[in-house]
């Protein structure tokens, strides 16, 4: 589906009487609704496309019960009536859709921002890039970007089944060894997965970009959090990062405690 077709339904579904809008989100407040036209909404910038954005920023979104000033988007069927839910559901309206089409953490205009602050003047390797959206984002902001995964997006990819959206060389997690001098970013590891600790060990820069959960989450091994705490320290944190509700998504950057190795 394309994203104009879900930003579309997504629209309508806001308008119409007939979709039965839940009067109250899960913490109990009222009501849901969209990013779009709040006071957290964040506009692209003319001449970039970021549809993973234009697509959340219409989707149900309540305040987390952990900070009731940011809202979170939701599940379309937590919104909205049964029948309005399997319509969204079936264009393509849904975490599961937009994560495997675009990527599984949602890059903002103000996250795209606040890395190319952090940046500098400063190029980027990323280690497991799937679609190559977060890199594709950067590159629209004169970023020079060198992306790699092992696996490009195919139905039978569970992770990626849409892209590249821009080049991704397959290579595994070594590959950042052939871009000392960049900075390391990880968008959203798989949970489980030893890539990103082994992207860390031999890297031997000293900033990395990382957007994920933490220790016990969804996302890289305990060994990437152990070494993350032993040799990293956190200079600063995305203001405007959104993460889909019940995901502690951070987007944060760290510098080496000990500079270059």
């Amino acid at each position: 589906m394309s994203v104009d077709r879900i930003i579309e339904r997504l629209r309508a579904a806001w308008e119409e009487p007939s979709a039965g809008r839940r009067q109250f989100n899960s913490a109990g407040l009222p009501p849901y609704q969209p990013i779009a036209g709040s006071g957290q909404d964040q506009h692209t910038p003319d001449g970039i496309a970021n549809p993973l954005w234009e697509a959340v920023r219409w989707m149900p979104a309540e305040p987390y019960w952990h900070d009731a000033t940011a809202l979170q988007p939701t599940f379309v069927s937590s919104a909205f009536g049964k029948t309005t839910a399997l319509e969204l559901d079936a264009v393509g309206a849904s975490r599961q859709h937009l994560a495997t089409t675009y990527a599984w953490s949602i890059i903002s205009p103000g996250d795209v921002a606040w890395m190319t602050d952090q940046l500098g003047d400063r190029s980027v390797v990323e280690i497991g890039a799937g679609s190559g959206y977060w890199a594709w984002q950067l590159e629209q902001a004169r970023v020079n970007v060198a992306a790699y995964d092992p696996h490009p997006p195919a139905d039978d990819n569970s992770y990626c089944k849409a892209g590249p959206y821009t080049t991704v060389l397959q290579d595994d997690a070594t590959a950042v060894k052939h871009h000392q001098d960049r900075a390391l970013l990880m968008a959203w590891p798989p949970y489980g997965g030893k890539h990103a600790r082994h992207a860390l060990s031999v890297y031997e820069g000293d900033l990395l970009i990382y957007a994920g959960e933490g220790w016990g989450g969804c996302t890289a091994d305990d060994g990437f959090y152990e070494l993350l705490d032993a040799e990293w320290d956190e200079v600063s944190v995305a203001p405007q990062h959104v993460t889909w509700w019940g995901i502690h998504c951070h987007l944060a950057a760290y510098m080496r405690k000990d500079g270059d190795r």
